[in-house]
């Protein structure tokens, strides 16, 4: 029985986010937008964006009381479908995406905080790249300078 809710509850998520997604385009076609005309370097801007905001959500300490929040309140249906949407940075990615593209689009100024994630999004990827050539390097220096034991030394 609580599979089955649970299941049910997912289903809703899935129903609301398609319905979102139906409504986003209805007001993309009032506003006389087609997403179809997206240039590739807005495509590459809304990636950014949607990278970093997804690391945010679902890693990042800034969020992290949320996320308590609700695996702590998990036992509703609800706030399980939550906890699993805003934990797995495939589903959230899926649902951030459509947010950037509300913002980027549809409400004015939006494109200010699509283009401030995408900056973002560059340098914390050049971060974790300097952070792992710079471990690379330790760690090869590392093991450089280990010199191998001699039988009877401690």
């Amino acid at each position: 029985m609580n599979n089955t809710r649970e299941n049910a509850w997912n289903f809703a998520s899935l129903f609301l986010f398609f319905a979102l997604v139906a409504v986003t385009g209805y007001f993309m076609k009032a506003g006389n937008i087609d997403i179809i005309d997206i240039t590739t370097t807005d495509l590459i801007i809304l990636t950014l964006a949607i990278y970093r905001v997804t690391r945010v959500v679902v890693f990042e300490k800034i969020f992290k009381y949320f996320r308590d929040f609700v695996k702590a309140n998990n036992r509703a249906y609800f706030m399980r479908t939550l906890c699993y949407i805003i934990t797995c940075p495939w589903c959230a990615s899926v649902w951030i995406t459509l947010v950037m593209v509300v913002f980027f689009f549809l409400i004015p100024y939006g494109v200010l905080l699509v283009y401030l994630m995408a900056i973002s999004g560059v340098a914390s990827f050049l971060v974790m790249l300097s952070n792992y050539l710079g471990l690379s390097v330790y760690e090869k220096e590392k093991k450089k300078n280990k010199k191998p034991k001699t039988p009877g030394t401690s």
